[in-house]
């Protein structure tokens, strides 16, 4: 089964998603693809002070504990980045073999390091851990390689009726938002599967 999923870097459900995304190929066998999604165009490339996120204190308890439970490290953060270059950057190295360390890459940068993933440098030196040319990257950022895609991707999601990341269309046409427990995935692909692909009622804890 193709599963398309839209995600930004500086959402901490798409960080968790990184498990999900794992759980769906190694027990579903599902295809995954990324897609770009931009959640907050609003914020300025130097970044700017993360604004104070209301979540309830069993919300937050639930997310700190997956995220530890899938072995994905955080640091705490005063501040938010800009996601359009980092973005753009992976959308560019999407065909290439260096994609999943890239990707990878990123979310550690942004989640594990504190790193500012508005900063070309920081973005050049993440792509270059993942094997790729630091004179490529560089030239990449620089001639906007992969905002193309980026734009696209926005566009085909709000199309599908996804406005939150992460962001799920299953190539039977269910759509769905929000990181679940995996007996959740489990139901999702199951009535995927049997033939009713209407649109999940799992829209719920997402960017």
């Amino acid at each position: 089964m193709l599963i398309e999923y839209w995600a930004d870097y500086i959402c901490p459900w798409c960080y968790l998603a990184l498990d999900r995304v794992r759980y769906l190929v190694e027990h579903h066998g599902a295809e995954v693809r990324w897609r770009p999604f931009e959640l907050h165009p609003e914020i300025p490339p130097e970044g700017g002070t993360a604004p104070r996120i209301r979540r309830t204190a069993e919300t937050s308890a639930w997310l700190r504990d997956e995220l530890a439970a899938a072995g994905l490290a955080t640091a705490a953060r005063t501040t938010w980045s800009n996601s359009r270059r980092a973005l753009a950057l992976s959308a560019w190295a999407e065909d290439r073999a260096e994609w999943l360390e890239l990707h990878h890459g990123l979310y550690r940068a942004y989640w594990a390091e504190g790193r500012d993933l508005g900063d070309p440098g920081v973005l050049i030196a993440v792509a270059a851990a993942a094997g790729i040319e630091r004179d490529e990257a560089a030239a990449a950022l620089a001639d906007g390689a992969g905002l193309d895609r980026v734009a696209a991707a926005r566009e085909q999601a709000l199309r599908l009726g996804i406005g939150a990341t992460p962001g799920w269309h299953l190539e039977t046409g269910a759509v769905f938002t929000g990181v679940h427990d995996l007996a959740v995935f489990d139901r999702v692909i199951a009535r995927a599967a049997s033939g009713h692909p209407e649109q999940d009622d799992t829209d719920d804890d997402g960017g």
